[in-house]
């Protein structure tokens, strides 16, 4: 009887998700869709688009990319399929669940991160090529979607599972925004560094964000997000167009100061 609820709940998500991503996904391509949301607690949800996709597909496997702004700064960062996952893995993928090509969008907050992954039913001859041709529009999808599902997120926390502890070889800490800022050096003089959630405004604002909507990812109010603007602009001298955030590989690699 268990197992009939749980299929029978399954299937209604899956069937309410398809609703929202399907006019979406189909025209591009995908047929799959997850959305994961891990808690700091260790707690996660699952929705998917199909009942048999509610299993973790990708989180396992993660591994840590060259990033040129260091994992701990950046709030969004992709993972390709085919360039991450190895040879055995894949082929489990695409043998058991008819699925090919995929990827998966992370996007960092304070108390939780969200994995969005897109895939494909039938093999692509390019599709990094074809991802790279969309990358925005699915990004936008990956920031839109918590906002349309928010009343299934709502109640698939209540019911939220408890991720299993031992094997898990990734270190999630690192996937987390942290509690407080940390300065990193940008240029030689002694107010020339950047703290993390100044790091993190510029790079939304220049994505296009409001500070509203940037207040929205960090879990501050609109007014912090001002002040963390302003504060940088005051002691580094520096419009918001002439700081690159590529400067924290110049100076000291974009390592803590002490």
């Amino acid at each position: 009887m268990r197992n009939n609820m749980v299929s029978d709940r399954l299937a209604y998500i899956a069937k309410e998700v398809d609703k929202i991503s399907n006019a979406f996904l189909h025209p591009r391509g995908f047929s799959y869709f997850q959305f994961k949301r891990i808690y700091r607690d260790g707690s996660f949800i699952i929705l998917a688009n199909r009942p048999d996709f509610f299993q973790d597909l990708l989180e396992q496997d993660l591994v840590e990319p060259s990033l040129s702004i260091p994992l701990y700064i950046r709030q969004s960062c992709i993972y390709f399929w085919d360039e991450s996952l190895s040879v055995d893995r894949l082929f489990f993928i695409r043998e058991n669940k008819g699925v090919y090509h995929g990827l998966t969008i992370i996007s960092r907050r304070k108390n939780f991160y969200d994995c969005t992954t897109f895939a494909m039913g039938q093999c692509h001859p390019s599709p990094f090529a074809y991802y790279f041709h969309i990358l925005k529009e699915l990004q936008k999808f990956a920031e839109l979607f918590p906002t349309l599902a928010r009343t299934l997120i709502e109640k698939a926390t209540e019911k939220s599972l408890k991720m299993p502890v031992p094997g898990q070889s990734i270190n999630r800490k690192n996937f987390f925004l942290p509690k407080r800022s940390t300065r990193f050096r940008i240029g030689e003089g002694a107010k020339d560094y950047i703290t993390t959630y100044e790091a993190l405004c510029v790079q939304l604002l220049q994505e296009g964000k409001s500070y509203k909507e940037i207040g929205s990812v960090l879990s501050m109010a609109p007014s912090t997000v001002e002040t963390h603007l302003k504060r940088l602009k005051t002691r580094t001298g520096l419009t918001l167009q002439e700081l690159s955030l590529q400067s924290f590989h110049k100076y000291n690699n974009g390592k803590r100061l002490a």
